[in-house]
C-alpha cells in the first residue's frame, strides 16, 4: 500500500464467520448437485486432453476435489481454474483469439465479469496451452489472477498487424483505476511468449503494462519485438510497487524495460537487439541482478530527472553493446543527490565505457569482475565519485561466483501419477472449505508424497489447521491460484509460546523442500501464531525454497482479522506473534515473499488497527537468499537479522505500521512486550514518551558476520492512524516522521549494505557510531535519504 492508494474501498463485503459455518454444511453433496445442472453455474466443457499433457491441465478441475472459492456465498461452482480452450480459443495463429481469452480471464461463473467483483474471494488461475494467438486489442487481467502457459510448449500472444490498443496485455486492473498501480496485489504471469513482431516497427506499442503492486509475478516469459524499433516497449512499468520482476528474455524493440515503479529486483532478465535495455522514468531503487545486456545500445538509461535514488548493477554481464548505464551526475546538485549508482562483479566485453555521465564523459571505463564500484554517498565518508573496492564474499552463498539464484520450477517433466491433489486422496478427507480442521489430513498426505517423491498439488481454498502443518524433507507444493494455509484456534493463543502454523522441517533435517504460489495466513487473532518457520537446510543450494508465495495477516475475506480490528487500540487485535521465521540451521532461497500486516481491508473494508508482533526474523548461518521481499505494517521489526550469517538479500522493502508514531495509543515495543529468547527489541534507547522513536524498525541488525544486502525500500508514510480517519492530512508523515529506521547492534562481521533508501526518516541507520541522517544523505524519495554504501561494519568474516 502506499499514500496514493488508500482511499479506495473494493467492492463486496466479505463473509462473516458464523455465516461461512452455515453455507459449509454437507459441502460435497451441493457440489455434486450443482454440477448436474444444466443452467448458468455450470462450468466450461473440459477441453481435449490431447491439447496439453501438461500435469496441470490433467488435474481434476470439475470434480469435487477441483479449486473452490468458500467465501461465495452458495455460488459452489465458481470456476476457479479455466483452460482458455474452453472458452473459444483456438490457438492456430490464424484465428482471432482476443475474446475468447478476455473471456475466460473475466468469467465470474455466473455469466457475469469479474472486473470490479471482489478481489480475495474470486482468485482464477488460467492456463493457456501451446499455440499461437493472435491478438487483436489489449487483454486485461484482473486482480487475484495466474496467468499461466504449458512450460513444455509455451503459448505465444501474437499482436496482428491491425493490432489496436497501448499494450497487448494490460495487467493493471481496476484496484487505482489505472493511476498509481499501487493496490494491483496478487496477479502472475509464467511460461508466456509475447510477440509484437508483426505491428509497424515504429508504431509506439507496449507488449505487456506491468505497473503492479507487491505479490505480484512475472516469470518464464519472452518478449520478442522488431529489430531497430523506435516505438516498441516490452515492459512498461511507469507505476506501482512490486518487488520482483525474474526469469524474462527480452529481444528487440526500442526499449526493453521503461520503468517508474517504486522498487524492484530485476533478476535474471536477458536483453538482446534492444536499442536501450532499461529505461529508469522515476521510482527509487532498483536492482539489475544477473542482466545480460547483448549487443544492445545502452544499458541502462539513468538520466531522466525525478527521485532515482540508487541503482545496483550486480553480477550482470555485457557483451557487444554501448554503455552499460549512462546516467545524471548528481554530485555537485544543491539539494537531493540522486541517481547514485553501485556496480559489482561486472563482466563487460567490449570497448564503449561501463559508465557515462548525461553530458557523455566517461566516469567508468572497465573494471575488475571482482570489484565493486561506488558512485553515491558512502558512509563512513561522504560523496565518492567513483570509490572501488572489494566485497569479499562467502562461498556458501555463490554459484560460479555470483550471488547463487533459482528460477521457480515447473516440474514440467514430471507426468500426471508424480502429483497429488490433496483433495483427492482416499482416506484423507481434505475440504479446504474456510471452517474444517484439514490439518491431521494434510499432514498425512504430505508425509506420504515426500516419501513417494510425489508433488502435492494444493487447488484453491481455505485450508484451516487448528496445530502445525508439517512440510517434511522431500516435500514439493504447488498451488493453485494462491490457496490459503490459515491457522485457528487455541492452539497459537499463547504468546509467551508460539507455534508455528506451516513448519518447514525439523532443526538439523536436509532435503528437498519447495513451495510455490501458495498464501499463509491467520483465521483468526491468534498471539501465538509463527505463520511460517523453516528449520531444515538442503543437500545443495535451492532445495529449500519458496517462491511467489506471500503471508498476510488480514485484509481478506478468508480471515476474521479482516473484521475483528477495526478500533483504535491495537492491544485488543495481537493478530500473529510473526510472519517468518528461519531458524539457526535453515537454509533457504526465497524469491517474491510479501509479508502483509492490512492497513487495509481488501473487501470493502475500511482502516484496520492490526498489531503483528514480527515481520521475518532471520536467524539462519548456512546460507539464506531473499530475493524482492516485502514486509510491512509490523510492531517490532519488518526485518531482524538476529545473529545471521551468510545472508544474501536483493531489495528488502518496508512500510512502518500506520497507526505507530506520533498520536498512538500504543508505543514500541508495546502491545508486545519484547522477549530476549527471539531477540526482540526492546527500544530502551527511546526515551519513554518519543513516540517518533518508539515505531517498529524496518530492519534490526544484532551481531552476525557475512551479511550482504543490496537496495532497501524503508518507507514511512503515516503516523497515529487509530481512528477511523484513514489517510487524514494530520496523519501524513514529514520528514522526520520517524526517528530510526533501522538499528544496527553488537558488531556484526562482515556487513556490505548497499543502497540503502529511506523517506520522512531522521536517522537512517541508529549505529551507536556515526548514526547517518537522512538530511545529510538526501536523495531519492523525498524527503528521502540515501547512502549508496553503509560499509562501518564491512570489515573481517568470511
Amino acid at each position: 500500500m502506499r499514500q496514493t492508494c488508500v482511499a479506495l474501498s473494493f467492492a463486496i463485503a466479505a463473509l462473516s464467520t458464523a455465516s461461512v459455518h452455515a453455507l459449509h454444511v454437507d459441502f460435497s453433496q451441493k457440489v455434486l448437485s450443482t454440477l448436474q445442472e444444466n443452467g448458468q453455474h455450470q462450468l466450461p466443457v473440459t477441453p481435449s486432453a490431447t491439447i496439453s499433457r501438461y500435469w496441470l491441465d490433467e488435474q481434476d478441475h470439475t470434480g469435487i476435489a477441483r479449486g473452490f472459492a468458500p467465501f461465495l456465498g452458495k455460488d459452489y461452482a465458481y470456476p476457479v481454474y479455466r483452460n482458455v480452450r474452453a472458452y473459444g480459443a483456438v490457438g492456430n495463429g490464424q484465428h482471432d483469439d482476443t475474446d475468447a481469452l478476455q473471456i475466460a480471464i473475466n468469467n465470474d461463473g455466473k455469466g457475469g465479469n469479474r472486473y470490479k467483483n471482489e478481489v480475495t474471494t474470486r482468485p482464477a488461475e488460467v492456463f493457456v496451452p501451446g499455440g499461437e494467438y493472435k491478438i487483436s486489442k489489449t487483454v486485461d487481467l484482473r486482480l487475484n489472477t495466474i496467468l499461466v502457459g504449458d512450460p513444455n510448449d509455451p503459448p505465444i500472444f501474437k499482436a496482428s498487424p491491425g493490432f489496436s490498443g497501448g499494450s497487448l496485455i494490460n495487467g493493471v486492473d481496476f484496484a487505482t483505476d489505472g493511476t498509481s498501480g499501487t493496490t494491483n496485489f496478487l496477479v502472475a504471469i509464467k511460461n508466456i511468449i509475447i510477440d509484437t513482431t508483426q505491428i509497424n516497427k515504429d508504431q509506439s506499442v507496449i507488449a505487456l503494462n506491468w505497473g503492479v503492486a507487491q505479490a505480484c509475478q512475472l516469470t518464464n516469459i519472452r518478449i520478442n519485438m522488431p529489430n531497430n524499433s523506435n516505438g516498441h516497449i516490452g515492459i512498461a512499468m511507469d507505476q506501482g510497487s512490486t518487488t520482483a520482476v525474474t526469469d524474462v528474455i527480452i529481444n528487440g524493440g526500442a526499449i526493453g524495460i521503461r520503468t517508474g515503479n517504486q522498487q524492484v529486483n530485476f533478476k535474471n532478465i536477458s536483453f538482446r537487439f534492444c536499442t536501450t535495455a532499461i529505461t529508469f522514468t522515476g521510482g527509487f531503487t532498483a536492482v539489475v541482478q544477473r542482466a545480460r545486456f547483448d549487443t544492445c545500445g545502452l544499458g541502462i538509461d539513468a538520466t531522466r530527472g525525478g527521485q532515482l535514488g540508487s541503482v545496483i548493477v550486480l553480477d550482470s554481464y555485457s557483451v557487444n553493446s554501448g554503455p552499460v548505464i549512462r546516467f545524471h551526475d548528481s554530485s555537485r546538485d544543491n539539494g537531493p543527490r540522486n541517481n547514485q549508482i553501485i556496480i559489482e562483479s561486472l563482466s563487460h566485453l567490449g570497448g564503449n565505457p561501463i559508465a557515462v555521465a548525461s553530458d557523455g564523459s566517461v566516469k567508468l571505463q572497465q573494471i575488475d569482475p571482482s570489484k565493486t564500484w561506488i558512485w553515491g554517498n558512502v558512509d563512513p565518508g561522504n560523496f565518492q565519485t567513483g570509490k572501488i573496492l572489494t566485497t569479499t564474499r562467502s562461498g556458501k552463498l555463490l554459484s560460479n561466483g555470483k550471488f547463487f539464484t533459482k528460477a521457480q520450477p515447473t516440474y514440467k517433466g514430471f507426468s500426471k501419477d508424480q502429483i497429488v491433489n490433496v483433495k483427492a486422496v482416499k482416506g484423507h478427507v481434505v475440504k479446504g472449505d474456510g471452517v474444517t480442521d484439514d490439518s491431521a489430513s494434510l499432514n498425512a498426505i504430505l508425509a506420504d508424497n515426500a516419501a513417494r517423491g510425489r508433488v502435492s498439488y494444493f487447488p484453491y481454498g481455505v485450508y484451516i489447521v487448528k496445530s502445525t502443518l508439517h512440510i517434511p524433507p522431500g516435500s514439493r507444493i504447488v498451488g493453485e491460484a494462491w490457496p490459503v494455509i490459515s491457522g485457528l484456534g487455541g492452539y497459537f493463543g499463547d504468546r509467551n509460546n508460539p507455534k508455528a502454523v506451516v513448519m518447514v522441517g525439523y532443526p538439523g533435517q536436509t532435503g528437498v523442500a519447495q513451495i510455490q504460489d501458495m498464501r499463509f495466513s491467520v483465521a483468526d487473532i491468534a498471539p501465538g501464531a509463527i505463520i511460517l518457520q523453516v528449520n531444515m537446510a538442503g543437500f545443495a543450494q535451492g532445495d529449500v525454497g519458496i517462491w511467489n508465495s506471500h503471508i498476510t495477516v488480514g485484509g481478506a475475506a478468508d480471515t476474521n482479522v479482516n473484521k475483528a480490528c477495526d478500533g483504535p487500540n491495537t492491544a485488543a487485535c495481537l493478530a500473529a506473534f510473526a510472519m517468518l521465521h528461519l531458524t539457526k540451521l535453515s537454509s533457504c532461497y526465497i524469491d517474491n515473499m510479501w509479508g502483509w500486516t492490512a492497513d487495509h481491508s481488501l473487501e470493502r473494508g475500511g482502516h484496520q488497527n492490526i498489531a503483528t508482533g514480527r515481520g521475518a526474523l532471520i536467524e539462519s548461518t548456512q546460507g539464506t537468499w531473499l530475493t524482492g521481499t516485502s514486509f510491512e505494517h509490523n510492531t517490532l521489526y519488518n526485518y531482524n537479522l538476529r545473529k545471521a550469517e551468510n545472508v544474501y538479500a536483493g531489495m528488502q522493502q518496508s512500510e512502518t505500521a500506520y497507526w505507530q508514531g506520533v498520536g498512538s495509543l500504543q508505543d514500541a515495543p508495546n502491545p508486545w512486550p519484547p522477549l530476549s529468547s527471539y531477540g526482540d527489541p526492546d527500544f530502551s534507547w527511546c526515551a519513554r514518551n518519543d513516540q517518533s522513536c518508539r515505531m517498529g524498525l524496518a530492519q534490526y541488525i544484532d551481531g552476525g558476520a557475512n551479511l550482504y544486502l543490496y537496495a532497501a525500500a524503508f518507507w514511512t508514510f503515516f503516523h497515529g492512524e487509530v481512528s477511523t480517519c484513514y489517510n487524514c492530512p494530520a496523519t501524513v508523515c514529514g520528514p522526520n516522521c520517524i526517528k530510526n529506521q533501522a538499528r544496527v547492534i553488537n558488531n556484526p562481521r562482515g556487513l556490505w549494505w548497499y543502497g540503502v533508501n529511506t523517506r520522512n526518516t531522521e536517522v537512517m541507520v541508529l549505529d551507536g557510531r556515526g548514526n547517518p541522517k537522512q538530511y545529510y544523505n538526501p536523495g531519492g524519495w523525498t524527503p528521502g535519504g540515501v547512502i549508496a554504501g553503509y560499509l562501518l561494519f564491512s570489515g573481517s568474516a568470511v
